[in-house]
């Protein structure tokens, strides 16, 4: 049976999050002012969605990247720990 692990890519601290608050104004900003050419606008107006949403939920924009193969890890029947798999050193 898989062994299911939820691995937080994004875990943030509240500085990483105001620190990407401002950088979604920024973006943001850069996006409204560019509203003459949608090439850039608009790609750059959804990064500023993602990362005001990922300053505001601690989300990880990331999290639309994984697939739920990489959420399964298979058992290790052999009895030895692999990579697929958490290590503890302790």
């Amino acid at each position: 049976m898989p062994e299911r692990r939820t691995v937080r890519a994004c875990a943030t601290s509240p500085a990483d999050r105001i620190v990407r608050g401002i950088a979604a104004l920024f973006v943001g900003a850069f996006a409204l002012s560019m509203t003459g050419q949608p090439w850039c606008a608009i790609p750059a107006g959804v990064c500023s969605i993602l990362l005001a949403v990922g300053a505001i939920t601690g989300w990880c924009p990331t999290d639309l990247l994984r697939t739920r193969q990489a959420e399964t890890v298979e058992q290790n029947t052999l009895g030895y720990t692999d990579a697929r798999q958490h290590i503890d050193i302790t």
